[in-house]
């Protein structure tokens, strides 16, 4: 036995060396190298470790007709001079069709061809798209819509509907360059222009924009598509954000009153367990027992700028902030944290952040400020920018017409266009507002008397049914 042994070793020590393979070390900051990621880019844009959009459906509805194809200036009736090809950042193809605007004129924008098959947009949405690329906003003066069943783009005539979409697009993408985002907005909105369109029957859509400034503006535009509407009846979604005990414990009180539940944005590392914020078991309780959605905020800051910053740190750790706070989620049992939340200083317009969305969740929501005209569509206008509006502590604060001025015409509004109501909270419930917790109760029996009408729902419910 000895022998053998003493043969075999032999025979191991004649075999070659193999050669080591070194890997030199990444440079600070910069993308981890690897054998298979042949085009690293430089915001480290790879897969977090835990969850992200590797393994989530990202929503984007297929339009049922396309009322003007704006992709090439070649496919424009009567092209204007403002319009060129541009080789960058293309929505289809090699090219964007960007528009430059340097005049207080009205700039009318007409497809070359209209739908060889009418189109029975009652009832459904206009989904547009848009790029801004500098000064949209406060230059942006109009974006009109105009849905036409008649006619062509060389003979437009005077009947179709309207919507101007210019407060859409000023508040959603700003002024600087930005990525391409899509808006929706119900049929039910347009208003009616002569004897307006036959909406059962619509062959072709006009874009017609102009500046407040001749300073100028640039913007790049996409098709106009009519995409089916998701629902055949409103929803409401009632969120909350930083965790405050007074406010979770009113709310969640009279939520189950009426056996409705809410969708809360966590933000462990700041909030989590300090001082005057929810404890890790309040949180289980509320997504074991009560059955709300804990959804994902920021990890372990809010700050754009400065030592840590969002902005200014490096991709890779944007990605690590970002599984760092699904690795939490997972660790303690917590579901539905595939649903983001923008936060103080790091908006929808961030585009150094935007990566660490994209990577991590399957849809980002936006806060607004002020009422919404047009309510927020399912399928979302644009995942990644998922309109919801402030429910007022900061722009209404003790307003005694709260419910009935906001919150209701809010809840109105998502019933008559048959879309998303969508509110968010932060600590408006917890008492230092008098005439908050007495307009909260009404505006859950309002809920609550409307249920033909509407349905009080999560996020998670509308994205995984």
């Amino acid at each position: 036995m000895r022998k053998l042994i003493l043969a075999f070793a032999a025979m191991l020590l004649a075999v070659p060396a193999v050669a080591q393979v070194v890997v030199p070390p990444p440079p600070p900051g910069g993308a981890l190298p690897h054998l298979e990621w042949f085009n690293a880019p430089a915001d480290g844009d790879k897969g977090p470790a835990v969850g992200g959009r590797a393994y989530l459906r990202y929503r984007i509805a297929t339009p049922i007709g396309v009322l003007a194809s704006f992709d090439q200036v070649s496919r424009l009736n009567g092209p204007p001079s403002e319009a060129s090809d541009v080789a960058a950042d293309p929505l289809y193809g090699d090219t964007r069709l960007t528009i430059a605007l340097s005049s207080f004129n009205i700039l009318q924008l007409r497809p070359a061809a209209v739908q060889a098959v009418p189109v029975n947009a009652t009832g459904q949405l206009i989904r547009f798209w848009t790029k801004p690329v500098a000064n949209i906003e406060p230059r942006l003066d109009s974006y009109k819509i105009r849905l036409y069943s008649e006619g062509g783009p060389s003979s437009p005539g005077a009947n179709y509907h309207e919507f101007n979409a210019a407060g859409l697009i000023r508040e959603g993408q700003k002024d600087k360059e930005q990525r391409w985002g899509s808006f929706t907005v119900p049929v039910s909105a347009f208003t009616a222009v002569g004897s307006g369109a036959n909406l059962s029957a619509v062959t072709w859509a006009m874009v017609t924009m102009q500046a407040n400034n001749s300073a100028g503006l640039t913007i790049a535009i996409g098709n106009i598509e009519v995409v089916a509407n998701g629902l055949t009846k409103a929803k409401m979604i009632i969120s909350f954000d930083d965790q405050s005990p007074a406010t979770i414990s009113y709310a969640a009180r009279a939520l189950a009153r009426y056996g409705f539940r809410a969708v809360l944005y966590v933000s462990p590392a700041i909030d989590t367990g300090r001082p005057g914020k929810l404890t890790a078991a309040m949180l289980k309780n509320l997504h074991d027992n009560l059955g709300w959605q804990i959804a994902s905020q920021a990890w372990s800051t809010e700050n754009n700028v400065g030592a840590g910053g969002i902005d200014v740190i490096s991709g890779d750790q944007r990605t690590a902030e970002m599984a760092k706070l699904r690795n939490w989620q997972n660790a303690m049992g917590l579901s539905g944290g595939s649903t983001g939340s923008y936060f103080s200083n790091v908006g929808s317009t961030d585009m150094v952040a935007y990566p660490m969305f994209r990577q991590a969740f399957r849809s980002m929501r936006a806060y607004y400020f002020g009422e919404f005209s047009v309510i927020e569509t399912y399928p979302w206008a644009d995942p990644m920018r998922i309109r919801a509006m402030g429910a007022g502590e900061f722009q209404w604060g003790n307003n005694a017409a709260i419910y009935t001025t906001y919150w209701k015409n809010h809840v109105d509004r998502a019933i008559a266009q048959k879309g998303v109501g969508f509110l968010v909270f932060h600590d408006g419930l917890g008492g230092g507002l008098s005439n908050w917790r007495p307009a909260f109760d009404q505006l859950l029996a309002y809920l609550d008397a409307n249920r033909a009408s509407i349905d009080v729902v999560t996020v998670e419910d509308l994205e995984t049914p």
